[in-house]
């Protein structure tokens, strides 16, 4: 079923009836709410798998809902009856959660979980799962773009040829190049396979590496200071908490090597945005590639914009077609797992729920 959502800043969000439509008051059925920003599709494979195992979806269809920009009370209406929930991006905070006491699962159709309050749910006994396998490749190949976008200035090129100017840019090989990244996880792994085919150098920092693959690529590790004063490029793929929030601010940007370039496709607050524009303005970078901002949507002139080696996209790296397909089936799985009794291990973030949680 498929509610399409009236924008959450119009003060209250009303639920508008589509084909087949039913009060949320009359549910006979378990309710999972999938949450879409117009990515998921009516008829979604999602649906079919949650609707085989007894479920009733509803697919909740609102850019600012998904994306985070809705007050708790627009969340708790909205979610309101639902036993599972395949989330985007809207925040779970401990007032939404206190508020939802059927939830019983936030499947998170991505790897971040930042946007979910994992101790609250964790006190309520909420479990709280990722799609650890669905979009790592997506990430690393939208990474991989914005590094040669910025090696090649294909965008600067396309501009100035729009704008009638036969014109040519700097354009750096990446091959014999060193890449550096933060993070070597599914995404991190994915895209040091892509570098290393493109035959550039791949050192990384990361505190738990997969050893037999870092040993089977020649992956050198580092820690970030070191790799910053190595790497000609330096990609983001580590998760966002207390410890890397701001990770790249004006001491470590200083210690990156100059006309180096940066990629964040992982998440904005990993970076001091302030303190990125202060380096790009003084020419210390060469450029960055940036998908993530520290707030969402961004406002429209941020400073990092006035930048012409500047390349953006609206946090949609991991969001291509098929792995927005995977990553909400994987979600789905979770739910349907939990509720027959399997725990899916690699999925669920607050793993001491194990053993004590029952549906």
């Amino acid at each position: 079923m498929r509610y399409a959502v009236e924008s959450c800043f119009s003060g209250e969000n009303v639920l508008k009836d589509c084909p087949n439509h039913q009060s949320l008051e009359s549910k006979t059925m378990s309710t999972v709410v999938i949450s879409s920003d117009d990515c998921v599709e009516e008829y979604a494979p999602c649906q079919a798998m949650l609707r085989e195992a007894g479920f009733e979806d509803r697919l909740v269809v609102d850019f600012q809902f998904a994306r985070g920009n809705s007050s708790d009370e627009q969340v708790i209406k909205i979610l309101g009856g639902a036993v599972a929930v395949i989330a985007w991006g809207e925040k779970y905070s401990e007032r939404i959660l206190a508020a939802l006491p059927e939830l019983r699962v936030v499947a998170r159709a991505g790897v971040g979980f930042d946007n979910v309050d994992i101790a609250a749910a964790t006190a309520r006994e909420k479990v709280v799962t990722i799609a650890p396998n669905a979009n790592h490749e997506a990430v690393a190949e939208h990474a991989m773009t914005m590094i040669l976008a910025l090696a090649k200035s294909i965008v600067l090129g396309d501009r100035a040829m729009r704008a009638g100017s036969w014109r040519g840019y700097s354009r750096t090989p990446v091959r014999g190049k060193t890449l550096g990244i933060v993070g070597l996880g599914r995404i991190g792994r994915s895209l040091a396979v892509r570098a290393l085919a493109m035959r550039m150098k791949v050192i990384a920092a990361e505190k738990y590496p997969d050893v037999a693959f870092v040993e089977q690529h020649g992956i050198e590790l580092l820690d970030l200071d070191e790799l910053l004063a190595r790497a000609d490029y330096v990609s983001l793929h580590c998760p966002l908490n207390d410890e890397t929030r701001g990770i790249i601010n004006a001491q470590t940007l200083e210690k990156m090597r100059a006309g180096s370039r940066l990629i964040n496709t992982a998440r904005g607050g990993l970076v001091i945005e302030a303190d990125l524009s202060e380096a790009l303005r003084h020419g210390h970078l060469a450029g960055v590639g940036l998908d993530v901002f520290a707030q969402e949507p961004t406002i429209a002139d941020h400073p990092l914009f006035e930048f012409e080696n500047a390349l953006i996209s609206p946090h949609v790296a991991g969001n291509d077609v098929l792995a927005m397909e995977d990553m909400s089936k994987e979600a789905a799985q979770c739910i349907i797992d939990l509720s027959q009794g399997k725990w899916p291990d690699e999925a669920v973030v607050n793993r001491e729920l194990k053993g004590k949680w029952t549906w």
